[in-house]
């Protein structure tokens, strides 16, 4: 008898425990919205011991202009790229708060963007080191004269 109860006990166990495991759920993944692209502001109205002039957007640095640059195309390359780094942006789309003027880029000789203020390249100035600084205002480096790019 004591072995029957055993028996039967032991079926009671398994039974309880057996059977097929159900298959664990498969989560579904939550899709994640991709951003909606918006223009990338790299320029900005920034005030200066010369008034409101354009400044690079992160650092507010001032921008300036080349009188050889006839047009979009920049012609500021290599040693004249070095003492005059140019604006450059990874995006075609550029917006700047408070600008009037129209922003844009070209490309240049290496295929870098370079971001354009009223069709003409826009570079900083080397030995400008903080924000607001605007030693190249006047310049004739490289054989043209360089300003600061006022926003009319």
């Amino acid at each position: 008898m004591r072995q029957l109860a055993s028996s039967l006990a032991l079926v009671i166990v398994l039974s309880a425990c057996g059977g097929a495991a159900a298959p664990a759920p498969t989560p579904v993944p939550t899709p994640t919205p991709s951003p909606t692209p918006s223009p990338t502001a790299v320029v900005r109205v920034g005030d200066t011991a010369l008034g409101k002039i354009l400044v690079d957007s992160t650092k507010g640095m001032t921008l300036y202009t080349w009188a050889k640059d006839i047009d979009e195309n920049s012609q500021c390359n290599d040693a004249c790229a070095t003492a005059w780094p140019p604006l450059i942006t990874t995006v075609t789309t550029i917006a700047g708060t408070g600008i009037k003027g129209s922003l844009g880029t070209s490309k240049r000789k290496d295929g870098a963007l370079q971001v354009t203020f009223n069709k003409h390249p826009l570079y900083f100035f080397s030995r400008d080191t903080a924000a607001g600084d605007t030693k190249g205002q006047g310049s004739q480096g490289f054989g043209a004269l360089w300003t600061v790019v006022i926003d009319p």
